[in-house]
């Protein structure tokens, strides 16, 4: 029985979660902010790290315009959610 709520409470929050990144028109979705540690709208190597591990080749491969940070539609469309 603990169990099973334990279950529902985890995929009702994941859930939530993706709501919020797909809800709405404006690029501020709680799966960006969680990255976007300081919320000056892009991330960086060391905000992602702290997420990712030490994962620079990834972060490269992210950076699409390869300025060094990552947009909202650059790291949702590493997350897979496309451009928002």
């Amino acid at each position: 029985m603990r169990k099973g709520m334990i279950f529902i409470v985890t995929a009702s929050c994941i859930f939530i979660a993706n709501a919020f990144c797909y809800a709405g028109q404006e690029k501020d979705h709680v799966c960006f902010r969680v990255v976007d540690a300081n919320e000056d709208g892009s991330v960086t190597f060391q905000e992602f790290k702290k997420i990712y591990g030490d994962e620079k080749a990834k972060f490269e491969k992210v950076d699409l315009d390869q300025d060094g940070l990552l947009s909202h539609d650059e790291y949702h469309h590493f997350l897979g959610h496309g451009d928002s």
